[in-house]
């Protein structure tokens, strides 16, 4: 007994996962050793070291996620073998070190984030993450300069003279990813939120970092990010209040908290409502006045598409899609694996979040708390997400989410099929 205690303790591929997941919030421009042709980063070593973890062993213990294993592995295999005909191979080699890297992340989440006690665990590293990457956030926004990056160079000079100040972007490449990490995060952890758990320290925790998660999105001024984010919370109570759980009058109650709260601090500081309706009215002046930019949007979607059905089956390669755009990037996650990896990467990916989302649905009343709803509200609303960042391939939350995703739905189906299995046996030993 005492061995196995100890095997199980020190579970070098749990203790490798919970690193990926925490280096996630380190960034690639935060920590890296730059080689030339190649950037290795935290979150790529271990990645690595997962990598060769995963393919030491075998056996998934759920066909869903084992048919996950072989078509990433297939993902993988023709990410390497597209370098060959990749228009530059020094870029291809570079974003298929990514792609290798996000894939890795998700097989050590399937595999070793197996039990509601580690998701939440996860999560919690996720709140801590959180609290870090938009602490900086913070930072630049009350400081009006980049903590990372010191010169903001004339693209963002401009954005700062056309929306008054600058957007913050903390670790990430621009204001757009950024507010993708904080849309996905604001839901995630709104879905947590809804009942109270303990210990007290990780739900007030919890709540701090929604709350500072949600105002870092507003001041990204993303509408993509902003829309995803108000969608979710709708489609999450849609989803909760028309199936069968044990949260529905915790909805009513947080409801009630929240506006009881906000009443509060306008008649404490009224000028909080005047600062949120303000940066708000930036984002409706940002819509109404790019319609340029919105144009050229369309355009570049037309360009994206047109290439990708030149190029039917299996795409030109990694880091090909920004050949046809003068070296800009898609701006959209389904067009990006449609010109790159082809149309065969992109139903499988269509199809796991379909599944996944499938079975949060189906199995949701086996789990006593809202994170089932949560998760499927971020399935429907992530194709207005990716549309906002240039790419979410490079964004560690991303293959996070999509790994806990798939963790997530595979925990709901094994824990139906095992009360089922008790209600069965239960009957057999009464007959």
């Amino acid at each position: 007994m005492m061995r196995n205690s100890k095997a199980t303790t020190w579970d070098w591929g749990l203790i490798i996962t919970y690193f990926s997941i925490a280096t996630v919030f380190l960034g690639s421009p935060l920590v890296k050793l730059d080689v030339g042709f190649f950037q290795l980063y935290p979150l790529r070593l271990f990645g690595f070291i997962g990598f060769f973890l995963i393919l030491s062993r075998v056996g998934w213990g759920d066909p869903f996620l084992e048919l996950y294993y072989k078509f990433s592995l297939f993902f993988l295999i023709l990410g390497l073998v597209s370098i060959i005909w990749a228009p530059d191979t020094t870029l291809a080699i570079k974003e298929f070190g990514i792609l290798q890297t996000g894939i890795a992340l998700t097989w050590l989440v399937v595999r070793y984030i197996n039990t509601e006690e580690r998701v939440n665990t996860a999560l919690n590293i996720w709140i801590i993450g959180a609290l870090f990457v938009n602490g900086i956030g913070l930072y630049e926004i009350f400081a009006q300069k980049y903590i990372i990056a010191a010169e903001v160079g004339g693209k963002n000079e401009r954005l700062a003279v056309r929306l008054g100040f600058l957007a913050p972007r903390a670790i990430f490449a621009n204001q757009n990813n950024f507010a993708f990490f904080n849309a996905l995060t604001s839901l995630l952890l709104l879905g947590r939120l809804i009942k109270q758990y303990r210990p007290l320290k990780w739900y007030v925790l919890n709540w701090l970092s929604f709350a500072i998660s949600l105002y870092v999105l507003i001041c990204c001024y993303s509408r993509a990010g902003i829309a995803a984010f108000g969608l979710g919370v709708a489609l999450f109570f849609l989803f909760s209040f028309f199936s069968h759980n044990h949260y529905k009058q915790n909805l009513v109650k947080i409801i009630f908290g929240v506006v009881i709260l906000f009443i509060c601090l306008l008649i404490v500081n009224p000028s909080i409502l005047d600062a949120v309706t303000n940066k708000l009215n930036l984002v409706i002046e940002k819509n109404e006045t790019s319609s340029s930019s919105n144009d050229t949007r369309v355009d570049l979607y037309t360009t994206c598409l047109n290439f990708a059905l030149d190029h039917l089956g299996f795409g030109m390669g990694p880091g090909s899609s920004i050949f046809p755009l003068d070296g800009l990037p898609p701006h959209n996650f389904f067009l990006h694996i449609l010109m790159e990896y082809g149309i065969v990467i992109l139903i499988g990916i269509l199809y796991f979040l379909v599944a996944s989302a499938k079975k949060l649905g189906l199995y949701q009343t086996v789990i006593n708390n809202a994170l089932p709803a949560m998760f499927k509200a971020t399935v429907v609303v992530f194709p207005i997400m990716a549309i906002g960042p240039s790419t979410i391939l490079v964004e560690g939350s991303f293959w996070l989410w999509y790994g806990l995703l798939l963790a997530y739905s595979s925990i709901m189906y094994r824990k139906s099929r095992m009360l089922y299995q008790q209600v069965v046996t239960q009957k057999e030993l009464t007959i």
